[in-house]
Formats: structure tokens, sequence, C-alpha cells
């Protein structure tokens, strides 16, 4: 994976923000495997030159005349979520990621941005809502969070989506209870992410499934009780013997063949399984599936963005960074300014990167950097 010969970092010319848009003065964007995926095209092809990044921390530069939420000065991470009105039924129902009114953006991974190139090129944001590989962004107000002032830049990035993609899941999508069993496969950023969030909600045992030595390294650092390698057992089985029963709760943090397959195997009958990670969508037809899969009450679902309320929950999160209860800074692995974007995205593809941080708008701070 990964074939990045064709980046290049030029000059580009920026819109001005719309009515409900601001400015963003990119601070920091990590790395996501998904920033990867859409750049190689993996998350469906587009044509012309495509932008990616969207796990952004940054200053407000400008506002638009209808943005009430922030102004020039704020500081702000952006996701891809948005932040719902409140008022429409979905949010009502407490499903804002289907708001009428800040409607999320269509999962295309490939629609024209507000960056145009000095030939006239406009860029393709692959990353769908913005794209912060740059030195300024535009951004729809519901897909701004303000950051506190004692949050570091890199760590409201990560906040933006990988973290929150895997422990917002496991609190609000498998809602695990205190001694339920749990069990990941991927553990990247995201199934890390998870892991902290299945410790949190007090699972046990924890298992962590992966084909690399140091990500299972790290899953027994963030809270794995046990981890597996594919390539050294038969997991669905290994599973079985650790929890007696199946694992009350899987989730799928990658994309890759037979996985989901195999996770509903290791998920006990009355168990649910969330999916997560994915690849291209003629990649993610399940014709495995059997209704007798389901017949017991096993449950599959699925997961954006952690399934959080993103003015609800990122406050909490920062909260909890704040007093030691989650480890954001150990997921953090190399640092690299944008010049050296083509690197930081190739050590990313590398099997043994958790995620990498780009600085844009600020140096890397001496004692963080881990690049001459």
């Amino acid at each position: 994976m990964g074939d990045f010969r064709n980046i290049v970092v030029e000059e580009v010319e920026v819109d001005e923000p719309k009515d409900d848009e601001v400015q963003i003065h990119v601070m920091t964007c990590t790395i996501c495997h998904s920033d990867i995926y859409a750049l190689t095209g993996e998350h469906g092809e587009y044509e012309g030159p495509g932008m990616a990044g969207h796990e952004i921390a940054g200053v407000v530069t400008k506002c638009g005349s209808k943005v009430t939420y922030v102004k020039p000065g704020d500081r702000v991470l952006v996701t891809e979520v948005r932040q719902g009105c409140g008022q429409c039924i979905p949010c009502m129902k407490g499903h804002p990621w289907g708001c009428t009114a800040h409607p999320s953006p269509s999962v295309l991974f490939r629609i024209p941005g507000c960056h145009t190139r000095l030939n006239g090129e406009r860029c393709i944001q692959t990353c769908s809502g913005t794209s912060g590989f740059a030195e300024y962004c535009n951004a729809h107000e519901s897909m701004l969070c303000k950051l506190d002032d004692d949050i570091p830049f890199e760590v409201g990035s990560a906040l933006a989506c990988g973290f929150m993609s895997g422990f917002g899941a496991v609190l609000n999508r498998c809602q695990v209870k205190p001694g339920e069993s749990f069990a990941v496969i991927g553990c990247g950023g995201v199934g890390l992410s998870a892991i902290m969030g299945a410790k949190h909600a007090g699972a046990c045992p924890i298992i962590g499934i992966d084909t690399m030595p140091g990500k299972l390294e790290a899953a027994k650092k963030f809270g794995a009780t046990h981890v597996l390698n594919p390539k050294e057992c038969n997991v669905v089985e290994e599973v079985w013997k650790i929890t007696g029963y199946g694992a009350d709760h899987t989730l799928v943090a990658t994309a890759g063949k037979g996985l989901k397959r195999l996770m509903l195997d290791c998920t006990a009958d009355w168990g649910k399984m969330v999916v997560v990670g994915h690849g291209h969508r003629r990649d993610e037809v399940c014709h495995e599936l059997n209704y007798f899969d389901f017949l017991k009450g096993k449950r599959l679902t699925g997961c954006v963005m952690g399934g959080v309320t993103l003015r609800r929950d990122i406050p909490k999160y920062m909260e909890m960074y704040r007093h030691g209860q989650i480890d954001i800074d150990s997921l953090l692995t190399n640092r690299f300014d944008l010049d050296h974007i083509k690197e930081a995205l190739e050590d990313s593809c590398n099997g043994t990167t958790l995620k990498n941080v780009v600085y844009i708008g600020c140096p890397i701070p001496k004692d963080l950097a881990s690049r001459p």
C-alpha cells in the first residue's frame, strides 16, 4: 500500500470562506489510514489533483457572515462528523450524523474543494469535508469543536478522527458493560483507541488481534489482556478458549479480505460485531453471511466516527486526557513538517507506526522532534 511518488508540495489559491464556513490556519494534521486509502484510490477513483488530511487542528482566521460558534483567533479541531442542529427529528433521536439542517458530506471521498492550483485546476478533497495537508483550509462551521488552550494541537488532531472512531465506537455503539468481553482486529490508531475505550468501560477480557508484533505489544500497553497473531494461531479457536463462548463484543478496525467473517465467528451467539474499518465499496460486499448466523440474536452493525455527538463528546475526551484517563501521546509516533509529507505517508505504511503528525503552521517542538 502507498505509492506516493506523484505527491508534490506547491502553492495553491484558497477560496474565501462561504457564509457558513470558516478559514483555518492549520497547525497540525495527523495522518489517518483513510487519507492513504483515499489518495491511492482505494476509497474510490477520482480524476485530477487530489488533496487529503482530515485530522485537523488549527486557528480560525476568517469567518463567514452566518458563523456564530467561533471567531478569528479561536483554537479548533475539525472533524468529518457534523454537530447537529439539535432540533430536527434525527438530532432529537440522538442521531446527529443524520441531521437535516447540517447533513454530513457524502462519503464519496472525491468532492471539489476550496483549493485551486496556479494552473487553474480545482483540487479534489479526497476526504469529503475539507483538506488539511495545507497551510489554510475552509470548513463548514458544524465541523468544528473548540480546542481548549491547554490541549496541544497534535492531540486535538488525533481526537478529530482516529481516537473518536475507536473509543467512541466502543462506548456509543458497542455499549460495553463492565465484565463483558471485547475483541478488536487491527491494532493501529483506531484499534488501540478502541482498546482504551474497552478498558475504560470495564471490559474483561480485552483481546487485541493483529499480524504485527509491535502493534500487539502496543495493544498490551493500552489495556489488552490478551493478544493474538493470525499468522501464529487459529484466532477463532483462541477467542473461544479465552472467553468460553465467543466475545460479547467484537470490532473490525481495519480493512482486509475475510476479516469480517473471521470476527463474526469470534462473536458470541448473543454478541454484537461493529464494523469501522473498510476499503473500496466494491470490496465490501458480504457474500458469506447466512441468516443462521443471526438466528440466536447475534448482531452486526457499523459505526462512523465513533457515533459521537461532536461538541458533547470531544470536551469529555479533552477532560479525560487532561486527567490522564486516556493516553493520546503514546499514539503519536513520528513528526514531520509539510515539506516531508511524502515521507510521513510512507512511514505510516510501514506496519509499525501508530499515528504520524504533520506540523504545518507551527514548528515541531524540539522535545518532540523525531526527525532531524
